[in-house]
């Protein structure tokens, strides 16, 4: 077969269509257009035909695929992932990824470093989970558990005293225990070792005291019994107290503030 003639695509300059005895055959990539020499009357063969449409393909996801790292760095997994999603054939995918490699658009050592740098640096995640979201995006143990080297023990904890402080600071209403489970619970969450979780908790609250605990205890008294009144004297003790537990305070600690208190079930509190 031979080229009758190629042009300029009016959308896509850097692409060309080729046509064979005045209709459309294809289009490529202008620099696999100047590779195959495709002019006007080039002779070409079904085989070389192939595999230019090959190379075609291999460089339009080569395109696709610095496109898709221009937002920012990925993982090796990642780029595969878009492109399969492109509809690549898994061999041209193979191709491309050793192509990126050689042109140092990928390194998954290097993009673990970097990963663990911004998330510790502009996240409140600790290492385990930062760990977990690395496996998700293929990196292999080794460079894991190298890159998180970076993420220092000081760090870790400076970092999971300020999540711990935050979590304080909006849960002022709650008792010293039932914060110190929700600290506990949401550091683990967030991927810190237990050690470190409680040794954070420890710091955060440190400026909780039993005076501000029985203020908080004496609030949410007054709260509960206007909130219960109706149901008479008994059952209004029973429910502010069994509530009072739910919210973290403990039988002996309500008792003794009620006493002290002299706490009157059959009038509303002031």
């Amino acid at each position: 077969m031979k080229i009758s003639s190629v042009s300029q695509q009016q959308k896509n300059k850097e692409r060309y269509n080729v046509f064979v005895a005045g209709k459309y055959l294809f289009s490529v990539d202008e620099v696999v257009l100047a590779k195959y020499q495709l002019f006007k009357d080039r002779e070409l063969t079904e085989a070389e035909l192939a595999e230019i449409q090959e190379e075609d393909a291999i460089r339009r996801g080569l395109n696709k695929a610095i496109q898709f790292l221009a937002h920012r760095v990925r993982s090796e997994k990642e780029i595969r992932t878009h492109l399969a999603k492109a509809e690549m054939e898994e061999d041209e995918i193979n191709i491309v990824i050793t192509r990126l490699a050689e042109m140092k658009y990928i390194n998954d050592l290097e993009f673990a470093h970097l990963y663990v740098r911004t998330q510790m640096n502009t996240t409140s995640k600790g290492p385990r989970q930062i760990e977990r979201e690395l496996v998700g995006k293929g990196i292999v143990r080794e460079y894991i558990e190298e890159a998180l080297l970076d993420f220092k023990d000081d760090t870790q904890l400076e970092n999971a005293v300020k999540l711990a402080t935050k979590i304080v600071n909006r849960s002022r209403k709650s008792a010293k225990r039932q914060l110190q489970q929700k600290l506990m619970t949401e550091l683990l969450q967030k991927g810190y070792t237990t050690e470190l979780a409680q040794e954070a908790t420890i710091i955060a609250l440190e400026e909780f005291s039993e005076e501000q605990e029985q203020d908080i205890l004496g609030e949410q008294i007054a709260k509960l019994i206007r909130k219960n009144l109706r149901y008479g004297p008994a059952k209004c003790r029973q429910k502010t107290i069994t509530s009072l537990q739910q919210k973290g305070f403990s039988y002996t600690t309500i008792q003794d503030y009620m006493l002290e208190h002299e706490i009157n079930f059959e009038e509303e509190q002031e």
